[in-house]
């Protein structure tokens, strides 16, 4: 019997929803699917009717390829500019052994050290175990000892605006969802157990907004938001070269994927341009401060991935060796899960959602206890 589970990311321009089919030789199959997203803006639904009847569409067409009656469970993953970040701290005392209950007990007290109103956490990431004051451990279950300090990442969004989005799915009978951050779902994909255990990086070049986390141990160990993006670059484009917001979007797309002619004029001044702008959107928000601090405090041999709708920024290497003091690369496809490069690139958080769900296999498990271990102890 195959096993099927979904996967669906809110994109700037798109609504993505990806279906990963396991065999029972264990093998997967990704199935990728995407519409238009012309009822979202920076998060807020604007038509919560017109999204709930493109969405009812699009689930009605792949259930009824797959043969399914419905969807019972759904992991959602979307890039809105509404996240918080915090790193809080936490303990419990005991004795004896480390228990399970010893470990919710100190995440607990982080968690409610955040003080943080009408704010849902969407990740909540142990990142560091202390044991007595000086004994740094990964997994303290079973250690001997009295006090335990954690360190925990969270990431929050505003309740009211996931509520707005429950109750669209409540309308398509998809009662049990999960929203993540689609950084963390493409990181599924993008990134290797290997890379993220050593300390590697992952910059999401969206299209409203771009966005960095980093991984070492294993876990996320920080990430930041910048409101710069695919869109913001072709506005500037248009308003420099005087042409339409269309045009512009055209010769963004040939000149990354180098279309436009290898000679002349207008290539050059395109390449000038860009270039210029990325530098100012990357001075004015900071970014060389923010990635100066983390090569200060952690190592990244893996480099740094680079996903997004222009993601072959890469490609400006001038531009890129003089700013970034990291290695670059392109994501591989080591799962196996896609025929071309710029698939990987676009259904990477979609795919990803699904690859969560698949790993905390709904039927077997208390969901939201699933959840609660899924971030805390996955890698």
């Amino acid at each position: 019997m195959k096993n099927i589970y979904f996967g669906l990311d809110f994109g700037h321009y798109e609504i993505k929803l990806s279906v990963l089919e396991e065999d029972p030789l264990g093998k997967l199959i990704s199935y990728n699917h995407s519409i238009r997203n012309e009822n979202l803006r920076e998060g807020e639904i604007l038509d919560q009717d017109a999204l709930f009847h493109s969405l009812e569409n699009l689930f009605s067409n792949i259930l009824n390829s797959f043969n399914i009656a419905k969807i019972d469970n759904l992991i959602i993953s979307f890039n809105f500019p509404h996240f918080q970040n915090y790193f809080q701290k936490g303990h419990s005392i005991f004795e004896g052994n480390v228990q399970e209950e010893d470990l919710e007990r100190a995440i607990k007290t982080a968690r409610t050290s955040l003080l943080i109103n009408n704010q849902e956490i969407l990740v909540e990431e142990p990142i560091k175990f202390i044991l007595d004051g000086n004994q740094e451990i990964r997994d303290p279950l079973g250690f001997t000892g009295r006090r335990l300090d954690v360190e925990v990442f969270f990431i929050t969004c505003h309740k009211s605006i996931l509520d707005k989005f429950r109750n669209v799915f409540k309308r398509l009978e998809i009662n049990k969802i999960n929203f993540i951050p689609s950084f963390y779902a493409a990181s599924k994909v993008c990134l290797s157990k290997k890379d993220k255990e050593i300390g590697v990086g992952l910059i999401d070049f969206g299209s409203e907004n771009t966005t960095i986390s980093f991984f070492q141990y294993g876990k996320l160990i920080n990430y930041k938001s910048y409101k710069f993006g695919g869109e913001k670059l072709t506005e500037d484009l248009a308003i420099n070269l005087k042409i339409d917001i269309e045009e512009a979007e055209k010769l963004k797309i040939a000149f990354f994927n180098n279309q436009l002619a290898k000679e002349g004029k207008k290539k050059l001044k395109i390449k000038k341009f860009i270039e210029k702008k990325i530098k100012e959107y990357f001075e004015k928000n900071n970014l060389r401060s923010y990635l100066k601090e983390i090569k200060n405090n952690y190592r990244l041999p893996a480099g740094i991935i680079v996903i997004g709708s222009f993601a072959k920024i890469i490609h400006l290497d001038n531009l890129i060796k003089n700013f970034f003091d990291f290695q670059l690369k392109l994501s591989k496809d080591d799962l196996g899960l896609f025929e071309k490069q710029d698939d990987l690139l676009k259904y990477s958080a979609s795919v990803g959602c699904a690859l969560i769900a698949k790993e905390l296999d709904y039927k077997n498990e208390n969901w939201l206890q699933k959840i609660k271990n899924f971030f805390r102890f996955s890698n």
